[in-house]
């Protein structure tokens, strides 16, 4: 094995047989925090976006944080139970895309897709960006080192894409134990901090009040909606890898969704409710809400630290729900011919391992742009999922009506419940949320959907040009593979050798009456040298020199190939010799001209390309007279 071979066993582990996948498929255990991790997380800072547009209305305006938190956790109960729908009546993964497509047809069911892809990006560098923040939050002598943030998110979102290059399995038995650390740590955070104030003995925020910079309005009311709303994201997931799930499929899902569900509200409940008790202000660049909750409920000991720990750990796990998702939706996007063929490719560990890299690169791009600013990005976080829930949610009720089975009205009307209430919220989030980078949404979609339809119609023309057009096609070339084809075989020459020996043996073999062996001739005295050696030896096929002023040695060749004039008549085949050296670094001590004449001669139609490689490890005299002895 390669020394890159056994690094990449190290990291991501041994093949999987493609007969494994059933034994890779999750209980309920590993599925929470497999596909809901992204959810729960939301925790962190849904509060905290909340109380950020709060605050601008004065410290008095935080006493509407909990009825706007209730708000957003009503939401959540009402797209679960439309999602657990979805689950039923799509066993095979119903995500927004399969459903819009399905119900509504190609084009919504490409903005479906494209915005789901977004928010899943977008997703992956938020929460790693506020699992970033709760450690700086603990440990605050970190805020002064020089894009410490930056580097951390980097290196979390890459041990991430490595866990998820692991397998679905082995991924969730890592990520659960974070996961229900911080589901333990935050609901007892609730727990203790509301005994504590039950007994008056839970301490309150001691800095300066906030003065209203503008007054509270409507619009600001839905601006902290909005922002609440981003716990939302990843309500989806669940619906979108129903086929992960172990048997029977759609009812572990829907349990899931459902347990999913109840702790979120809970959790962001709870802890909104805990800020507004504690008076806690939102300390934008240096404390969460999370944490100054934290330090006020468990003081500065044991449990403050495994709560941020465990905060940090979830938000970077919260990520994992988009690893799980994104590379689900890029195969299907592919499987219909709507993405590169790659996407649908199963790695070494029956992963979508293309998918899951490049979830990785595109995040990792934005944190660097937005140097890791979790408030930065919210903006344009979740307005891609909720346009994604809402064709979803109008889709199903088009399925439910279609279909007509029993019961279809009620489940009808919860569909249609849940599209109108996420497209308001999409609505309000574009609206409030616009100028600070929901702008970005608009301007990606489109081009994304874009760039489906340029993906569909390459594979349309190819599909075209590859399809055998009748029977009679298929019999004239039966007919025609005994009559000798009218074949140039050219053969481009740099010196004489065994190499060149085996090229000129096999081009006479292939066009015994039509081969052409060509020099470029860059150097006279070179050029001279070489005529000279090629009449001494009598060789039958003449020399053709074809000079080159400016010494370029592919672009003259291709020039002459095209001078041959190839056509579906007449077809060229160039053959080309090739060293192969036994180490890698051996390469650069070669020209690679071979090599780039290859992927040139690639774009000329009508022109075949044929491989000579000499290995050298193979050719030498010891190698021979080993092989003999």
């Amino acid at each position: 094995m390669s020394a890159a071979g056994a690094i990449k066993r190290a990291l991501i582990g041994r093949p999987l047989a493609t007969e494994a996948e059933l034994g890779e498929r999750l209980p309920k255990k590993y599925a929470l925090p497999v596909f809901s991790s992204d959810a729960i997380s939301s925790t962190a800072y849904a509060t905290e976006e909340i109380l950020l547009a709060l605050i601008m209305a004065g410290s008095a305006a935080l006493t509407l944080s909990l009825p706007v938190a209730a708000a957003v956790a009503a939401l959540l109960a009402i797209v679960a139970l439309s999602y657990q729908q979805t689950v039923r009546a799509y066993p095979n993964g119903g995500g927004s895309y399969v459903v819009s497509r399905e119900n509504l047809g190609v084009l919504p069911g490409l903005i479906a897709a494209a915005s789901l892809m977004f928010g899943y990006v977008a997703t992956v560098a938020v929460s790693v960006a506020s699992g970033v923040a709760a450690i700086v939050s603990a440990f605050p002598a970190l805020h002064g080192v020089s894009g410490i943030r930056i580097y951390m998110a980097v290196g979390l979102i890459i041990v991430v894409m490595i866990g998820n290059l692991r397998g679905v399995r082995e991924s969730g038995r890592v990520f659960a134990v974070p996961t229900y650390a911080f589901i333990l740590l935050c609901g007892g955070l609730i727990v203790v901090g509301f005994v504590r104030w039950a007994m008056g003995d839970l301490q309150t925020y001691q800095g300066d009040m906030a003065e209203a910079s503008r007054d509270l309005t409507f619009f600001l009311i839905l601006r902290a909606f909005a922002g609440g709303c981003a716990a939302m994201t990843g309500t989806e997931a669940i619906s979108n890898a129903v086929p992960a799930f172990k048997p029977p499929e759609s009812k572990n899902a829907s349990v899931t969704l459902g347990l999913m569900a109840g702790v979120l509200g809970f959790l962001l409940i709870g802890v909104t409710a805990l800020s507004q008790i504690t008076k806690v202000h939102p300390l934008e660049g240096k404390e969460t809400v999370l944490s100054q909750v934290g330090h006020l409920v468990y003081g500065n000991g044991f449990f403050y630290f495994a709560l941020q720990i465990a905060t940090m750990a979830i938000l970077v796990l919260g990520a994992n729900t988009c690893y799980a998702g994104f590379p689900r939706l890029s195969s299907v996007l592919a499987r219909d011919g709507l993405m590169p063929r790659q996407f649908m490719n199963r790695g070494n560990r029956l992963v979508y391992s293309n998918g899951i890299i490049v979830l990785t690169v595109v995040a990792i791009a934005l944190i660097l742009i937005f140097r890791a600013d979790t408030h930065g990005m919210i903006p344009f976080y979740a307005l891609g999922v909720f346009i994604g829930f809402t064709l979803s949610q109008s889709g199903m009720v088009l399925h439910w009506r279609r279909l007509r089975g029993p019961g279809w009205t009620r489940k009808a009307a919860m569909n249609t419940l849940g599209a109108v209430l996420t497209g308001v919220v999409a609505v309000v989030i574009l609206a409030t949320k616009f100028v600070q980078g929901a702008w970005i949404v608009v301007v990606a979609v489109p081009l994304l959907v874009a760039l489906f339809y340029a993906v569909s119609r390459h594979y349309k023309r190819v599909a075209d040009v590859l399809q055998l057009r009748d029977i009679a096609e298929l019999q004239s070339l039966s007919e025609e593979a005994d009559v000798e084809a009218h074949t140039t075989v050219v053969i481009f020459v740099a010196q004489v050798n065994s190499l060149t020996a085996r090229a000129l043996s096999l081009a006479r073999a292939i066009s015994p009456k039509d081969v052409r062996a060509v020099t470029i001739g860059n150097d006279p005295i070179h050029t001279e040298r070489l005529q000279e050696t090629w009449r001494n030896l009598g060789i039958k096929v003449p020399l053709e020199v074809v000079d080159s002023p400016y010494r370029e040695f592919v672009k003259t060749a291709i020039a002459y190939v095209r001078s041959l004039q190839p056509s579906r008549e007449h077809t060229v085949t160039v053959v080309v010799p090739e060293l192969v050296v036994e180490h890698w670094w051996e390469e650069l001590l070669h020209n690679q001209d071979a090599l780039r004449l290859k992927g040139s001669l690639l774009r000329e139609p009508w022109v075949v390309v044929m491989n000579i490689p000499l290995h050298v490890a193979a050719a030498r005299p010891e190698s021979s007279e080993a092989a003999t002895g």
